[in-house]
């Protein structure tokens, strides 16, 4: 599985990392899993799932 940062995610989506942290905070997008000092880690195929983006257009 591979795991995404909250910088990660929000250049993939092409938005601030404010608006990454928002997504979690209103339960529209679930880390996969929350490191020591707050830090996110995202299955990628669950941020590809919450923006709507199929297997073939992750590439």
């Amino acid at each position: 599985m591979i795991y995404l940062t909250t910088n990660e995610v929000a250049q993939f989506a092409r938005v601030d990392a404010s608006t990454v942290r928002r997504w979690v905070e209103r339960g529209e997008l679930k880390p996969a899993m929350t490191l020591p000092g707050g830090h996110y880690r995202f299955a990628q195929a669950d941020v590809h799932k919450a923006l709507g983006v199929s297997a073939e257009g992750a590439a």
